[in-house]
């Protein structure tokens, strides 16, 4: 038994899927299975009932998973305990960000944060929100920052803004001399839009949905850095975070009046386990730095 093989049952007994708990450890489900047939052979009894890949914790498993969940929390204590005796003022924050926040969010506030806590370090990452929830259950990171469509009970959110979302198009559009733009005005716009996985792209697909609005996608499956550079050489439109976009030269920034889609950034950690003295420090500025603006839509 070593604590690989802990990590994987835990994961899969709080997903009771083998799809999904192999999804977000990044690992084969054929992988997965021997990992948990290993561990049930060792401690010579089942822990799941199986129904194809829908698994339930039997009341052996059900037993195990809470002393699985002390064993692995307590050698992270051990190990971030032995770490903070030798360097007590010295401590990693690992963070990982959705690229939207790369460009100016996350630059602002990690100078702020290392400014007023020089002796601790960050790693940085950047990627979608699905594979920072994984990062975040797999104690890959301590933090993330996302929006987030679906939330997880072994996370915890803390809301810290909403912002705009808003029409962006290049100085010389045509629409940018038009009054008041409409969801419809956008139909017959050549379109940029977002990663299919990204929430973002799922937030503005519902609002359209929702009204039965088909948008015309000339070009998808981007980042917002190309997304504003495509727009600025005057390749289409697109929808963008107002905050992200605010201080960008050669686009226009305009409201479109029937579109309200706004997002929710988070701090999101985990529920249980260990978190050490630079993580509790790093998560309370952050809190901090946002208290006055909470629930503020900037």
């Amino acid at each position: 038994m070593d604590i690989m093989q802990l990590h994987y049952f835990i994961v899969a007994a709080e997903q009771e899927h083998m799809t999904k708990a192999s999804e977000i450890l990044s690992l084969s489900q054929s992988a997965l299975s021997r990992s948990i047939t290993s561990l049930e052979g060792e401690l010579g009894v089942p822990l799941f009932d199986r129904k194809n890949r829908k698994i339930l914790l039997n009341r052996y498993g059900k037993a195990f998973l809470e002393d699985a969940k002390k064993i692995v929390n307590q050698v992270e204590i051990s190990r971030e305990n032995l770490t903070e005796l030798v360097h007590p003022d010295i401590g990693n924050i690992a963070i990982s960000f959705v690229h939207s926040l790369g460009l100016s969010y996350i630059p602002t506030l990690l100078i702020d944060f290392q400014k007023s806590n020089p002796g601790h370090t960050l790693t940085l990452r950047e990627d979608n929100a699905e594979v920072i929830v994984k990062d975040l259950l797999t104690n890959e990171v301590d933090f993330g920052f996302a929006t987030q469509f679906k939330s997880f009970s072994d996370l915890v959110y803390h809301p810290i803004f909403k912002e705009k979302i808003v029409l962006i198009t290049s100085w010389d559009h045509h629409l940018v001399n038009k009054k008041n733009i409409k969801m419809e005005d956008l139909t017959n716009e050549d379109f940029i839009h977002y990663n299919s996985d990204t929430e973002l792209r799922k937030l503005i697909d519902t609002h359209f949905s929702d009204k039965n609005i088909n948008l015309n996608i000339a070009y998808d499956g981007l980042e917002i850095s190309s997304i504003i550079g495509l727009v600025a050489a005057k390749m289409g439109v697109a929808l963008a975070p107002e905050s992200v976009v605010r201080n960008v030269r050669h686009i226009a920034r305009i409201p479109v009046s029937d579109f309200n889609a706004r997002r929710t950034i988070y701090l999101i950690h985990k529920k249980e386990g260990f978190i050490s003295k630079a993580a509790i420090y790093f998560r309370d500025f952050i809190l901090s730095y946002h208290e006055k603006d909470s629930g503020k839509i900037i």
